[in-house]
């Protein structure tokens, strides 16, 4: 009502208006539109915010909802993963016990080291790939027996390589034809064109000898310093064994030669000779556990089973080159 009185009363006295009272009533009516667009919106506002308010409830529920689901989605994930990696499990061994089943098994047995050792004035050291072989007959002949009555001084003639030699055995177990490499320092005792690799039928054996050892010094610091475990009072040896199957077998006969054989003279070291009796050498020698690896698993390089052992020692020492591994 009050604003149909206005507009007639500004009707009846349009003509006798001034430009100043013009302006007002033009101001007047835009903050009068401005007031009722903000009401407007503020109504829009508190509709809004009630559509809200009752929404809100079921939008928090329903994100709690939709958060189930994903921890839900997320356990299958990793079930199916762990389903499918018991499955691939499952099947690799099921392809090995076949593989097992078809693979030779070849067993190494051997002897006691050979008392006395031998001593070889011209060599200080293993042979390398291109020398003359321990075993070979020549190598053999230019040894002699070591002797307990011949004494070593610190400084004297202790580069001279003092070694062993074993024999042992490898017996083809299994069912198949095994191919047997030998390190270099082993070699199969028939005559055979390749003296360190061969082929052993099922049921068939073998016999090789083995070669190896170190300087007097370096016997006589595997005596004076035992602690940590000391490699230079040992020598290395690995059999490989493998079949001619494209999804066949390797399998490491990894063998190990120890002992003290020199002993100090008047509980000195600065004269070092042989041990008087095979026992005091405490000369031994450890056939590990065969290691068998697969060809459809890859190449891989295991630790050696020696490697725990001696791992002290070589982190003061380095790794020695004499390892045959």
């Amino acid at each position: 009502m009050a604003v149909r009185a206005f507009w007639d009363a500004l009707a009846a006295n349009i003509h006798r208006l001034t430009l100043a009272e013009w302006i007002q009533i033009i101001s007047a009516i835009g903050a009068v539109t401005a007031a009722v667009a903000a009401a407007s919106a503020a109504r829009s506002g508190r509709g809004a915010a009630r559509t809200a308010a009752k929404q809100l409830p079921e939008l928090q529920k329903q994100v709690e909802i939709n958060a189930a689901q994903a921890k839900v989605a997320d356990e299958q994930v990793v079930l199916a993963q762990e389903m499918l990696k018991a499955a691939s499990a499952a099947a690799r061994e099921a392809a090995r016990a076949r593989t097992d089943e078809r693979a030779p098994l070849v067993v190494a047995l051997l002897e006691a080291p050979q008392w006395p050792p031998l001593v070889d004035a011209t060599r200080d050291r293993m042979p390398y790939g291109n020398e003359l072989r321990l075993l070979d007959h020549r190598s053999v002949a230019q040894a002699e027996a070591a002797s307990p009555a011949r004494l070593f001084a610190r400084d004297g003639e202790r580069h001279q390589l003092l070694w062993f030699q074993t024999r042992g055995v490898l017996i083809n177990e299994g069912t198949t034809t095994a191919r047997v490499r030998l390190d270099d320092e082993a070699q199969f005792v028939e005559a055979t064109a390749a003296r360190r690799e061969r082929l052993l039928r099922p049921g068939e054996v073998a016999r090789f000898e083995w070669g190896a050892g170190h300087t007097i010094a370096e016997w006589a610091d595997a005596r004076e310093k035992p602690e940590p475990p000391n490699p230079l009072g040992a020598c290395f040896l690995t059999i490989t064994v493998f079949d001619s199957f494209e999804h066949g077998i390797f399998d490491h006969i990894h063998v190990v030669m120890s002992g003290r054989p020199i002993v100090p003279v008047d509980d000195s070291f600065d004269e070092v000779r042989l041990a008087s009796r095979e026992s005091e050498a405490e000369m031994g020698v450890t056939v590990f556990p065969t290691r068998r690896t697969y060809r459809s698993d890859g190449s891989r390089r295991d630790p050696l089973p020696w490697d725990s052992t001696y791992a002290a020692w070589w982190r003061q020492n380095g790794r020695r080159t004499a390892e045959r591994a």
